[in-house]
């Protein structure tokens, strides 16, 4: 059961991290998007 609690807490993390960088990712892209298509 530890092993499935330690894997959770591992994806957990790691989509969390990609949710922060896709977020960052999209408010540095949308200020350079030309007329703000892409908002």
């Amino acid at each position: 059961m530890q092993s499935f609690n330690d894997m959770s807490n591992r994806v957990l993390a790691a989509v969390s991290a990609f949710a922060v960088s896709a977020v960052i990712f999209a408010a540095a892209i949308v200020p350079a998007s030309p007329a703000g298509i892409l908002v």
